[in-house]
């Protein structure tokens, strides 16, 4: 019984999504605690890249896409939409080694105004908007719905996003079901 028990608990705690390395290995800057100060900057909202499983860099051509998965989609959790425009910048400040804050700004005007803390972890900063939500009673009768961002950057000193979703649970443990996947992107520095 307590093998049982113990196995839940683990299954319980354990759930959550997980980065995949290989996505952004070959394309990352490791970043040290000294040089934290080199992700601040000017970058595009929308990307100009992504990375498929095995770290290939794809083009992105589709305005739809670029707009859908724009820096702010992977920086809060509250989602809104933007429309793709050139006229769009992101900027990164480095307010300690435990903060950073996103300045949305189009034509010069704030739009929004991002802080968020999070820590620096195998060259990546972690940021702290991780979002676990619980439906039901997880692997009895339910699951978790869950997500994490890692910024970092990349060796053309772009903004490098690595983002890890994970949708899992079950019935009595037996009926096993959902989703996981990474995305990683590229947004281009302006300054």
């Amino acid at each position: 019984m307590r093998l049982v028990i113990g196995f839940t608990i683990v299954l319980l705690l354990s759930s959550c999504a997980s980065f995949s390395d290989k996505i952004v290995k070959e394309n990352k800057q490791a970043l040290s605690e000294n040089d934290l100060s080199k992700m601040e900057g000017k970058f595009e909202l929308f990307p100009d890249l992504k990375y498929d499983e095995r770290g290939n860099e794809q083009t992105i051509d589709s305005q739809e896409s670029k707009a859908r998965y724009n820096l702010n989609y992977f920086v809060k959790s509250q989602k809104k939409e933007y429309v793709f425009s050139n006229s769009y910048i992101v900027e990164v400040k480095l307010l300690d080694k435990k903060r950073l804050q996103f300045i949305t700004k189009k034509e010069d005007s704030i739009i929004e105004n991002i802080e968020l803390g999070g820590k620096l972890k195998n060259g990546f900063f972690y940021l702290d908007n991780k979002y676990l939500k619980r439906n039901g009673i997880p692997y009895l009768a339910g699951g978790y719905d869950n997500h994490k961002t890692r910024i970092g950057l990349s060796k053309d000193d772009g903004l490098l996003v690595n983002y890890a979703y994970d949708n899992s649970g079950a019935i009595l443990f037996m009926f096993w079901a959902g989703s996981s996947y990474n995305l990683g992107y590229h947004y281009k520095r302006i300054e």
